[in-house]
């Protein structure tokens, strides 16, 4: 065995060749002992260059400690309150059952991975899992800073390939059977107009008639309504949605209503302020959920299955060939055309189109082939032809 292990100057450890080909590198530092293992030599080497000189850490934080103090220091105050729920649900359904109660300093990339294959056992989806990895990249990258850990173990986590599910739009028989069923209540409008400018359900209720830029045909999209109140959009940034024809009909429409049913947003002196085009039925600003309410209502009565975010994936579809790449991101509101074609990429595909050129290129391909066969019969026929004058001459 002496001879299959290699002594490191200067109290950078020890490494071995293991029975299987591979090998490991052992150092005890500061009463602690760490280890890397690797197929090859180099790849060893490299792996002990990153933390050969990192100091062993004797902080006994167990990693609950740390992420309580990190979404109370570092994220709640300092980030959307969306965020912030967002990133504490994460913690407390994913992360928190596997590693919370070890100590920070103990925990590997192998321990990252294994919360992740936990996830997709339970069929979890791709966007979920790479959001675990990235809150848990940030918590550790800070743990790090602060000198808590020697090094970030969210490094090199793989997430597993899964088939997205295609984003449900609704037919147009399906938005008039849907229609239908609104078309007495007040909240018939607000759906008309959510399906033509594909604005998100926060965006929507959060929505004030001092958004809307009639001379530049526009709509400015700067605040959504949460859970928590209205706040920034998803994006944290302004965007400007397209005002169409049918968008500003809409919107006439909706205010002849609030104005017929004498809705106090359009005469209380205190809701007034408010300026809200799509308040509640008391002049108020409506919860996120009420408009899932009244779609839910409208499911049990017809049998469908349809939510509010289906209004805008509807209004992307139905938008296929009409607005380029660039205008359906702004209209969106994604930062980037990355974004809408890893949502809608599939969706946007003119399969229609394609299949055209497809037919373009092979409906020849028959005529092609039969005239190769008409030719082969005609060299056929003039090789029997020649034969015969050939044999006649003898």
């Amino acid at each position: 065995m002496a001879k299959n292990r290699t002594r490191n100057p200067n109290g950078m450890g020890t490494i071995r060749k293991l029975p299987n080909g591979g090998y490991e590198w052992r150092q005890m530092k500061d009463g602690d002992l760490r280890t890397r293992t690797a197929k090859t030599l180099p790849e060893l080497q490299e792996k002990i260059k990153e933390v050969a000189n990192l100091p062993i850490v004797k902080s006994k934080y167990k990693v609950n400690d740390w992420f309580d103090r990190w979404l109370n220091v570092y994220v709640e105050p300092l980030k959307k309150t969306a965020t912030y729920e967002q990133y504490k649900t994460l913690w407390e359904k994913h992360i928190k059952p596997q590693i919370g109660s070890n100590l920070i300093k103990k925990i590997t990339s192998v321990d990252i991975q294994e919360i992740i294959s936990s996830m997709n056992k339970k069929g979890l989806s791709t966007w979920t899992m790479k959001h675990t990895r990235k809150v848990l990249h940030i918590a550790f990258s800070q743990a790090f800073k602060e000198k808590i850990i020697a090094e970030n173990p969210v490094k090199d986590i793989e997430i597993p390939n899964k088939q997205a599910k295609p984003r449900k739009t609704l037919t147009i028989q399906e938005l008039k059977i849907i229609f239908d069923a609104l078309k007495e209540t007040r909240w018939y409008w607000c759906f008309r107009f959510m399906l033509v400018t594909g604005l998100r359900r926060g965006e929507i209720l959060a929505l004030k008639y001092s958004d809307i830029d009639y001379r530049n045909r526009r709509i400015i999209v700067d605040e959504s309504n949460s859970l928590n109140g209205i706040g920034d959009t998803k994006s944290a940034k302004v965007h400007y949605v397209p005002l169409s024809e049918e968008a500003i009909y809409f919107l006439s429409k909706q205010k002849e209503m609030l104005l017929e049913r004498v809705n106090p947003a359009l005469f209380n002196t205190d809701l007034k302020k408010l300026d809200l085009i799509f308040p509640s039925e008391n002049g108020h600003l409506m919860k996120p959920d009420s408009l899932n309410s009244v779609l839910d209502r409208i499911n049990k009565k017809t049998g469908l299955h349809v939510t509010p975010h289906m209004f805008r994936h509807t209004f992307v579809y139905m938008s296929k060939g009409r607005m380029n790449l660039k205008e359906l991101q702004e209209a969106l509101g994604h930062d980037e055309s990355t974004t809408t074609l890893d949502i809608y990429g599939t969706m946007l595909s003119d399969t229609k189109t394609t299949a055209s050129k497809i037919d373009d290129v092979f409906k020849g391909l028959d005529d092609e082939m039969e005239k190769i066969e008409e030719k082969s019969k005609e060299i056929e026929i003039a090789k029997v032809i020649d034969f015969n004058k050939r044999r006649k001459a003898k």
